[in-house]
Order: structure tokens, then sequence, then C-alpha cells
């Protein structure tokens, strides 16, 4: 999955009316991007925000609503230095922790959307090692 988005609404402090939000999450180029657009109509704003953080709780709701996507890593032995390489280049993940996400990918227990999940495994592609997102 390229791209999930969800929809909510919230109240508008300017004038009260329940505002129509939308946010999506998608794999753009090699990163993850996340974009919100909200629109009132009781006043007619509306107001994007593009590239901005994804929020936990907003995270959380997306995985609830589409649900979680599981990284596939079929062929075993899975050659773990090139998957090391992955986690490590952004420098999110320290060496233990991308040790302990190796781990968990190899047990088929990492979890995530399906974007993150599909960046992650598009990587993993890259450098020769057969992944794929999957829903658990």
């Amino acid at each position: 999955m390229d791209f999930a988005t969800i929809r909510w609404s919230a109240a508008r402090d300017a004038c009260g009316a329940a505002q129509h939000r939308s946010g999506t999450q998608a794999v753009v180029e090699d990163r993850l991007r996340w974009d919100e657009e909200h629109v009132c109509p009781g006043c007619r704003s509306t107001a994007l925000v593009c590239d901005g953080p994804l929020l936990e709780q907003l995270r959380g709701r997306m995985l609830a609503e589409h649900g979680a996507y599981r990284l596939a890593l079929p062929d075993a032995p899975v050659r773990r230095l090139p998957v090391l390489r992955v986690l490590r280049a952004d420098g999110s993940w320290t060496l233990p922790e991308a040790r302990a996400l190796l781990e968990l990918m190899v047990g088929g227990g990492h979890h995530g959307t399906g974007p993150e999940i599909e960046l992650l495994a598009r990587r993993l592609r890259a450098v020769g090692i057969a992944a794929s997102a999957v829903r658990p």
C-alpha cells in the first residue's frame, strides 16, 4: 500500500462549526509524507498542512481503520548485514535498536501502517532482499 487516508471532524475555534479533516500518509520517492486538509463548511476556510509530522494519535487511528501491515521476508536465512544497513541509513536507529528490529522482522513481528511497511520493503528490495508488505 503506497498511501492511506483517514477522515475525522473537529470543532473549529473561529466559528464553532464541525471542520472536516483528512490526512494521507504516502510513500513519495524514498520517504514517508503526511499531508492534512482541513475544510470548514461554516466559515468556508480551508487549510492545508503539507509534509507535516504524523501525530501518534492519528497514526493509531490509521492503524485502527486500515489495519496493520507486516513485513514479510520469504527468503530464509535473511542476509542480515544489508538489512541492518537499510535500517541504519537514515540515522533513526542505533545499532542495538536496528538489531532488535531485525529480529522482529525475521520473526514476522514487525508491524506498521501500510505506507511505513511498504517503504521499508522497497528499501530492502533495492539492496536485493526479498520483502513485501502484507496484511497479517
